[in-house]
C-alpha cells in the first residue's frame, strides 16, 4: 500500500465513487440506497482509503452487541494486490474491537478466491456453507468468522 493514502470515514459525499468501485467489483452490486442506509445506521463502520484525494477502497460493517459483521469490502481494480484490502480489514477489525466487538463474521461467494485467501490469511475460518445462496451468477455463500481484540 502506498504512503500517500489516508483512511477516512465515508458518507454520502463518497457515494458516486463508491458506486463506480462497487459496479466493477461485484456481480450483484449494491444500490446507492444500500450505502445511504449504512451511512445512517448506529453502530455502522464505513471506512475508505483516499489516494490523491480519490477513493480507492472501502469497507462497511456494523457492530451488534459483541459481534461485528463485515458487510462489504472492495478495492478499485487498478489498486488490487497492493495491500489496501488487508489494511482496510485490519482497520475495520481494530475499530470494531474498540467498540467492544469480540467476534467478526462475514459472508463471501465461494468463487471469490481472492477474498477467501485474504480472509484466511487474516485468521478467518469457514464455519458454514450456504448452498446456492447467491444468484446471478448462482454460487454458494461461505460464512467465515474470527475472534477480534484491540490490536
Amino acid at each position: 500500500m502506498s504512503g500517500d493514502s489516508r483512511l477516512v470515514s465515508l458518507g454520502p459525499i463518497h457515494l458516486p465513487r463508491l458506486m463506480e468501485i462497487e459496479r466493477c467489483s461485484f456481480a450483484s452490486p449494491w444500490r446507492a440506497e444500500d450505502f445511504l442506509y449504512w451511512f445512517e445506521v448506529a453502530g455502522a463502520l464505513c471506512l475508505g482509503f483516499l489516494r490523491a484525494g480519490k477513493l480507492t477502497a472501502y469497507a462497511l460493517g456494523y457492530c451488534q452487541g459483541r459481534d461485528f459483521h463485515l458487510t462489504n469490502l472492495a478495492v478499485e481494480p487498478a489498486f488490487r494486490r497492493r495491500g489496501f484490502a488487508r489494511e482496510l480489514l485490519h482497520q475495520m477489525l481494530h475499530q470494531a474491537a474498540v467498540r467492544g466487538a469480540e467476534k467478526c463474521t462475514l459472508e463471501v461467494r465461494a468463487a471469490n478466491r481472492a477474498a477467501l485467501e485474504l480472509y484466511a490469511r487474516a485468521g478467518f475460518q469457514s464455519v458454514e456453507r450456504r448452498v446456492a445462496h447467491y444468484s446471478d451468477p448462482r454460487d454458494d455463500g461461505i460464512i467465515m468468522e474470527r475472534g477480534i481484540e484491540i490490536m
